[in-house]
């Protein structure tokens, strides 16, 4: 996620109670299912060595991917502090699993690097979803995987989410077609998960690196 100043401050803050939320389970959880599930019936030859999941927060998308990919290398990238400690203690710092702190509009990978990218429920914090659609072109293999779950709105009980978001000026909207476009994506399935009533609907998109 892109946050700043109080924004980063507020995320450091829940980290340590973020995995007791009721929304792990009734929306996180089923959301990631979506979200793999796409990745791996997109199918790939030979099976995704790298994958990196793009605000992971806790990791707990992550710790879901080590059964769908069980020979690729993990990785996670958050600009939280306070997230990334909770995820390497909750996965014991795994060999195979990292964890880095960085801006998704400035991500500190080689071009190229990952077979499969995930980003579930933060492009509404990017200030700037072009700048940061292009980082995930720039580090997905040719012919690699992005599934991307975006929300269509903010939750009414997350007045800070909602003040951030008019404040940044951040546009929310489920039309990432012609961002995801114009930065090189092949658009290859979509699908819409709105069984949860405590979050809007969320707009899960597939997309190949051209």
């Amino acid at each position: 996620m892109d946050l700043t100043g109080g924004n980063v401050a507020r995320f450091d803050a829940w980290a340590p109670v973020y995995e007791a939320s009721a929304l792990q389970d009734v929306y996180y959880a089923r959301v990631h299912d979506r979200v793999l599930a796409m990745a791996s019936a997109a199918g790939a030859s030979p099976a995704p060595r790298r994958v990196l999941d793009v605000g992971c927060g806790t990791g707990r998308l992550l710790r879901t991917a080590a059964d769908a990919f069980p020979e690729a290398r993990l990785v996670g990238v958050d600009i939280s502090a306070g997230m990334l400690a909770q995820a390497v203690a909750m996965t014991g710092a795994a060999e195979r699993d990292a964890y880095v702190r960085a801006d998704s509009a400035a991500l500190p990978f080689a071009d190229g690097a990952f077979d499969v990218v995930t980003c579930t429920a933060n492009s509404h914090h990017w200030p700037e979803p072009t700048a940061a659609l292009g980082e995930l072109h720039r580090i997905t293999a040719s012919r690699g995987l992005l599934v991307l779950a975006h929300l269509e709105g903010v939750a009414s009980w997350d007045p800070p989410g909602r003040r951030h978001i008019r404040r940044r000026g951040v546009r929310i909207s489920a039309r990432l077609a012609v961002p995801l476009l114009d930065c090189g994506f092949r658009i290859t399935d979509a699908a819409l998960f709105a069984d949860c009533p405590l979050m809007p609907a969320t707009v899960v998109l597939g997309a190949r690196r051209r």
